[in-house]
């Protein structure tokens, strides 16, 4: 467990908030170790943007899972000098918005890779192993639905992975271990990782498409990643191979993968995320035998959650120390000119 911090018991309290918390009580951990350096705690569900800046305008630190932080809410937050978003993705923030005036943005790349690679693995057992299927049948007596033919074998197939960053690299041993040929396109990786992992790299996206068995998606959300799989990448699949989507819903135009599995033109899915989230219930995705789906749950464990929570509340602590929190979280801003008071970095 990380070290609780204490600042200045003198100070007026300093007010964090929680942006969009649908249950406060689970947020007991982070309120633990602000309360006890002194700081002030509140946990509220903000919906909109308006709800957003009514509810936010005093607070001094604001923690955010999934709330849109737009400049016009940045603007009304006049006392705010961090923020701070639970995991890894930071699509949900205007950072330069925050830059300019004068807010750290705080985050945790390194948050629930093993849990998240293992996840994508699971999910591409399931689809191979047609799990979803198979499970439903002996649950309703029947036992069997028919022919198990066409299941793949899983070794001796090629996993290709859509970017090799941290997570990636999590996934491609595991798919090694169950006997697969890993290759990656990642045109910002450097050759390290493809070396030591031996990862064969992939110049260009439709090579990757055209040679893979399963198609693993590990990029963050970026408007150049913004439905990067689409009906052209669907169609440079193999028809038998399969889908495997973890990192953000928007990556893959959920229309076109639709289209593509009504039309056989790609064998199925696993899926993590989706363009809206909660999966609206008539999707045509839920009606799908060859497709497994999952709440966007990839990053969980009890343990990555509980450390995560223990980095926010010491990456609080620290800004109240008046002390950069890099030691506990990544400054997804280290340009900016800080409204707090703290000292020159390094």
């Amino acid at each position: 467990m990380l070290p609780l911090m204490s600042a200045d018991p003198a100070a007026e309290p300093f007010l964090t908030v929680h942006a969009d918390a649908r249950d406060p009580a689970a947020l007991a951990i982070e309120r633990e170790i602000i309360e006890a350096a002194g700081g002030r705690f509140e946990a509220t569900a903000s919906t909109s943007e308006d709800e957003l800046i009514e509810n936010l305008q005093d607070a001094e630190a604001i923690l955010v899972t999934s709330a849109r932080i737009t400049r016009r809410v940045v603007e009304a937050m006049t006392r705010c000098k961090l923020i701070i978003r639970y995991g890894v993705g930071l699509d949900t923030l205007d950072i330069p918005a925050a830059t300019d005036h004068g807010m750290v943005v705080a985050h945790y790349p390194d948050f629930c890779q093993p849990e998240v690679a293992n996840h994508a693995t699971m999910l591409l057992l399931a689809c191979a192993k047609k799990l979803v299927v198979l499970d439903r049948t002996v649950r309703d007596g029947s036992w069997r639905p028919g022919p198990l033919s066409p299941m793949h074998q899983i070794h001796g197939e090629t996993l290709g992975l859509v970017a090799l960053g941290n997570i990636g690299q999590e996934v491609a041993p595991r798919a090694q271990a169950l006997g697969l040929d890993v290759i990656a396109f990642d045109p910002f990786a450097s050759d390290e990782p493809f070396e030591r992992l031996g990862i064969e790299r992939v110049g260009a996206l439709d090579e990757l498409l055209g040679r893979s068995d399963f198609v693993s998606l590990h990029t963050p959300l970026t408007p150049e990643t913004e439905h990067m799989m689409s009906t052209e990448q669907f169609r440079a699949m193999k028809s038998t191979a399969f889908l495997i989507n973890t990192s953000r819903g928007p990556t893959v135009n959920q229309d076109a993968l639709i289209a593509a599995l009504q039309a056989g033109e790609i064998a199925g899915a696993g899926l993590d995320v989706f363009a809206q989230e909660p999966l609206p219930g008539d999707s045509p995705l839920t009606e799908m035998d060859n497709v497994v789906l999952t709440p966007h749950s990839a990053s969980f464990s009890d343990y990555a959650f509980d450390t995560m929570k223990q980095r926010v509340g010491n990456t609080v602590v620290a800004l109240m120390n008046g002390r950069w929190p890099d030691d506990v979280a990544t400054i997804a801003n280290p340009g900016v000119t800080p409204r707090a008071e703290l000292p020159p970095r390094n």
